[in-house]
């Protein structure tokens, strides 16, 4: 790449009016918008978005994939071995047979426009424009430059509101209520449920947005609706940049994440199989799983099982929410693994599952 043909502040050059001049003007290269703790990037070719990426955990095609159940927890498990290796994650996804390249192509253009869009609420930060060929990653997207702007402006309205509320992505929220008071008064929806459960009082923002891993703009939408219904309070207000912390992941989310991922992608996995073998078995046992009483039942409570065995990670997460941080992976383990009992015990003798046996044991 070349030295920046364009560069300044975004407090200065707003971002439709540099994605204009990109447009207009036919260039050939890459935008990156900067600010701390976060950097994204936008590829052009003659004036056409072809690809972007985000250092946001939220951003990136595994979570998309997931937050939108284009494939499973354990799809992304066994194409990850394939990852940095081999292939992208796309390519591997489509090896396994968990994508098609339709669906990969459509899914990699949702999740580019989500990356752009989520530029246009940075009124702060740092950007510059620097001319030369795309990546190896470019792909022939269907985005609509001029369409793209307007829909971003429009957000910009509902995004005025929010920033009325919550000035910025460093300001620190606390609860004031938890779910179970909430749950005699207010209904929050499951991803609300799950944005109140990682406001703690020392999480900036941003750091919520990122653990989220719903995308900014909803995570922003749920935050608001919290903050204008007395649930949460600004505890700080505008921190010092130099002042911000990077994201912190809590030793009990990241076990959260694999206690999910873990037998969660093993559930996923008998009832594919049980479903090839026998359609209608698979669906009996699905009700099974959504009727089953067990001790600490409660935190599989409206637990949403597609036809491929997926779990909604974001209910379990909610359903835990009212535990101490230090015992949801372990109480949200200790359901999932009865679940996971009870279906390799009425499986047994049906379909292979010597193999996911392994999924009961700790890692080490």
């Amino acid at each position: 790449m070349s030295a920046p043909v364009l560069s300044g502040d975004l407090r200065a050059f707003p971002l439709p009016d540099i994605l204009l001049m990109i447009n207009t003007n036919h260039k050939t290269g890459l935008l990156r918008c900067m600010q701390p703790g976060a950097t994204k990037s936008v590829e052009w070719e003659n004036g056409e978005i072809v690809f972007a990426r985000s250092s946001m955990p939220g951003d990136r095609l595994g979570a998309f994939l997931l937050a939108h159940e284009k494939v499973t927890a354990a799809q992304l498990q066994q194409a990850s071995p394939m990852v940095g290796t081999q292939d992208r994650l796309g390519k591997a996804l489509i090896k396994i047979g968990a994508l098609t390249p339709s669906e990969l192509w459509s899914a990699v253009q949702g999740q580019v426009t989500e990356i752009v869009y989520s530029l246009f609420h940075w009124k702060e930060g740092q950007f510059e424009f620097r001319e030369g060929p795309p990546s190896s990653e470019k792909i022939s997207l269907d985005i609509n430059v001029m369409n793209l702007i307007m829909e971003g402006t429009r957000r910009l309205d509902e995004w005025s509101r929010i920033r009325e509320k919550i000035q910025n992505d460093r300001i620190i929220l606390a609860p004031l209520k938890s779910l179970a008071e909430l749950a005699r008064a207010v209904k929050l929806s499951d991803f609300e449920k799950v944005v109140l459960a990682l406001v703690d009082g020392r999480r900036t923002v941003r750091d919520i947005i990122a653990l989220a891993r719903q995308g900014e703009f909803e995570t922003w939408q749920a935050l608001h609706a919290l903050l204008s219904a007395g649930v949460i309070r600004i505890q700080l207000l505008a921190l010092d940049p130099a002042e911000a912390q990077p994201v912190v992941v809590h030793a009990d989310d990241e076990a959260l994440e694999r206690t999910i991922a873990q037998y969660g992608g093993a559930i996923a996995m008998l009832l594919e199989r049980a479903s090839s073998a026998d359609p209608e078995e698979a669906s009996r046992l699905r009700k099974r799983l959504r009727d089953a009483k067990f001790e600490q039942a409660e935190i599989l409570k409206e637990i949403a099982i597609d036809p491929e065995g997926r779990i909604d990670r974001r209910v379990l997460l909610a359903n835990v929410a009212d535990y101490p941080p230090g015992q949801r992976a372990r109480v949200l383990q200790g359901a999932l693994e009865r679940l996971l009992r009870l279906l390799m015990d009425d499986l047994r003798g049906k379909i292979p599952i010597d193999d996911i046996s392994a999924a009961l044991e700790p890692e080490g």
